[in-house]
């Protein structure tokens, strides 16, 4: 699979509309301390809610992420997820965070692409698009807590992510994933054969519009909108005159 399994320019454009996260992200990117980065997103990831920042703060201070990122990306997972294990900041095996970590030290001067951000959208997304559960299988409850399968979605996020796109790429991945993971049934894990059946529907519909219509989602040239100017006084013949 040397090309991305899915449209990413389609899919990462829905990221903005759906989410205030861009933001945030790239405000906090502008700190050059890890710190920094991280105290400003805890939230944003939803890390509070096992633990506030101000209790892990000095943890994360003393993390020696440079020498992490120098031993091996399955090794560096483990190592920090047992050292924020052992200082109570997350369950034994927990990878969310020690990943979120290694991603903010790895992406110093542009999102990495060896450690994109990892969360049960994107491992939902990656399970789906590879095929790691099919007929009869349902997706996750939540992202692998086993260091060889994460080791292997960053792997194969950077061999089929386009060059300069890493975080296009991981924004699609999440607005995938939290589509797929929303269709029915509700409060229980999606089963495969829905979300083929519904994107299937999908790929029709957009396939037969273009077809007939010569555009896919909407007619942005304008056709059958009108072209009366917003303001012009003959639009109270619509609505009242209110």
């Amino acid at each position: 699979m040397p090309d991305p399994p899915l449209n990413v320019e389609y899919w990462a454009s829905l990221y903005p509309a759906f989410t205030n996260y861009a933001d945030r992200y790239e405000e906090a990117m502008a700190y050059a301390a890890l710190t920094d980065r991280a105290k400003h997103l805890w939230e944003w990831k939803g890390l509070n809610r096992s633990v506030p920042f101000a209790e892990v703060e000095s943890v994360v201070e003393r993390l020696d992420l440079d020498h992490y990122l120098s031993i091996g990306r399955k090794a560096a997972v483990e190592a920090v997820s047992a050292e924020l294990s052992d200082a109570g900041v997350v369950e034994t095996g927990g990878l969310v965070t020690p990943a979120f970590l290694l991603h903010l030290a790895a992406s110093s001067d542009q999102y990495s692409r060896e450690y994109p951000i990892y969360d049960s959208r994107v491992w939902n997304a990656y399970v789906y698009l590879w095929g790691l559960r099919g007929t009869g299988e349902r997706l996750y409850t939540q992202a692998s807590q086993a260091s060889t399968a994460y080791d292997e979605f960053c792997t194969d996020f950077s061999r089929t992510c386009p060059d300069g796109t890493a975080q296009e790429y991981e924004r699609a991945l999440f607005m995938f994933g939290r589509f797929i993971s929303s269709l029915p049934p509700k409060g229980s894990a999606t089963p495969i054969d829905r979300i083929d059946e519904h994107l299937e529907t999908q790929e029709r519909a957009l396939a037969d519009n273009c077809d007939g219509a010569s555009y896919v989602l909407v007619d942005v040239a304008g056709h059958g909108r009108s072209d009366r100017p917003v303001g012009d006084p003959d639009q109270s013949r619509v609505d009242g005159g209110l």
